[in-house]
């Protein structure tokens, strides 16, 4: 009985063992394509680019030989603590987008790869 119904399937489908794809065909199934969303990429960018930035001026504060690094005086104070309230305004701020990642979608990609590159630039 499966047989049957198979085969009338295939009737119906008028298709031939040798017959090859239509155009319509070929083209429907590339143009088929995902489109790629990058409402986000920018955000992700302006996230990665600042959370490096506090990062490197983290990482340059006590590392010897820098310029706003240790005994660098009035600069590496300026530097210092700019990184420093970067850093800690980082932090609430991711917390901030995990919590409101309804009403502000934006928040979070930005404050993600802030928060991930301020890490991964500590622990390299």
């Amino acid at each position: 009985m499966s047989i049957n119904g198979f085969n009338q399937r295939i009737d119906r489908l008028q298709w031939k063992p040798t017959a090859v794809p239509t155009r319509e065909v070929v083209d429907g199934i590339v143009g088929d394509r995902p489109t790629v969303d990058m409402r986000n990429v920018g955000l992700n960018l302006l996230g990665a680019i600042i959370g490096i930035l506090i990062g490197v001026g983290l990482k340059g504060m006590v590392t010897p030989g820098t310029s706003w690094g240790p005994n660098s005086g009035l600069l590496g104070a300026i530097v210092g603590t700019m990184c420093i309230a970067g850093f800690l305004f980082s932090v609430p701020l991711a917390a901030l987008g995990a919590v409101w990642h309804q009403r502000r979608p934006w928040l979070l990609p930005l404050s993600a790869i802030n928060l991930l590159m301020i890490v991964v630039i500590l622990l390299s």
